[in-house]
């Protein structure tokens, strides 16, 4: 047999040149409704039979007609055109971002705060997508992501995982909420934590991982360790509202309502901050809608980050830190 028509995988123009040069039975028009020569579609088609190892025409000078194999051979053909056609059309539609779906998980001060917007008018300009969004402490977006539940997470890093890549956005400090009047109201600029020693502090439950990073021993005991823990901002917030105390959390955190109806200051000696970033699993591509999704929010979420405590951080640069809020 002759090298070119040696068998080779099976292609769409050969399954498209069988399928018009059988419907039409005459090897002229065929051509000329593929836009083909003569002889390039007698080729095409003298290396399907190779592959198939079957011949699929009974040709002579007066006629071209299909033989019993490729009168069978019609009906399989024109299914896995169409079947293939359907095929491209759907991975076209999920390039064009016209159908897809993105799964967002995030800490809850950047879904409340920062997202929403972004979300908004990427559901308005892209209604064929299914948009998934959850909202986790930085253990719940992990463990997420890690599951594949979600396409990419924003949040701090709970825990350095090999699978797991992390680009920093920017750091969050860490200040103290409480209801005003207060004594912490004298004077200006950031508070010591010395200020906290003879106050009541609510902390968030463990399961928020916030203790984690407040485990410094230049920091008040009762601060370490709270006697008093709370599993929800909504409560911490009606608590403090009561009188009951104060708390410790990052300066994004205390701006989500109904926090930001209470008053805040920062932190230092030693200054504390988390670093929220955009978390991905390690060497797996995002989908064309979650790559758009993500792509806007990185130059949408900077107007949402102006805020005293809040350092946006170049790409790529700053280091991780571990909490939750």
């Amino acid at each position: 047999m002759d090298e070119f028509l040696k068998p080779g995988k099976v292609s769409l123009r050969h399954l498209r040149s069988f399928v018009v040069a059988a419907r039409t039975a005459n090897l002229t028009r065929a051509a000329q409704a593929l836009y083909v020569s003569q002889s390039a579609l007698s080729l095409t088609i003298l290396q399907l039979e190779a592959e198939l190892g079957i011949k699929l025409f009974d040709r002579s000078t007066r006629s071209f007609n299909t033989t019993a194999a490729g009168e069978e051979f019609i009906p399989i053909a024109e299914r896995l055109l169409k079947d293939m056609e359907a095929a491209l059309r759907s991975m076209r539609a999920l390039g064009n971002l016209d159908r897809g779906a993105v799964g967002l998980a995030a800490v809850p001060s950047v879904m409340t705060l920062a997202i929403p917007g972004t979300v908004a008018r990427f559901i308005h300009d892209k209604p064929g997508i299914n948009v998934y969004l959850r909202e986790e402490n930085a253990e719940g977006v992990q463990r997420r992501l890690l599951a594949g539940d979600i396409d990419f997470g924003i949040a701090n890093l709970w825990r350095e995982d090999a699978q797991l890549d992390f680009e920093p956005l920017f750091h969050d400090r860490y200040g103290v909420l409480y209801a005003p009047p207060s004594e912490l109201d004298r004077g200006e600029g950031a508070l010591t934590w010395r200020a906290l020693e003879c106050l009541r502090v609510i902390g968030f439950s463990s399961d928020w991982g916030l203790q984690n990073l407040l485990m410094s021993e230049e920091i008040p005991e009762h601060v370490r360790r709270p006697r008093y823990e709370v599993s929800n901002t909504v409560t911490i917030a009606a608590l403090i509202s009561e009188g009951a105390g104060v708390s410790v959390m990052s300066a994004l955190g205390a701006r989500r309502p109904p926090l930001d109806r209470l008053s805040f200051r920062l932190l230092r000696q030693p200054v504390m901050q988390r670093t929220v970033g955009i978390l991905t699993r390690k060497g797996r591509g995002l989908s064309p809608a979650a790559s758009f999704l993500l792509d806007r929010l990185r130059k949408e979420l900077v107007p949402h980050l102006n805020l005293p405590g809040v350092t946006v951080l170049s790409r790529n640069r700053g280091r991780s830190g571990v909490g939750s809020g």
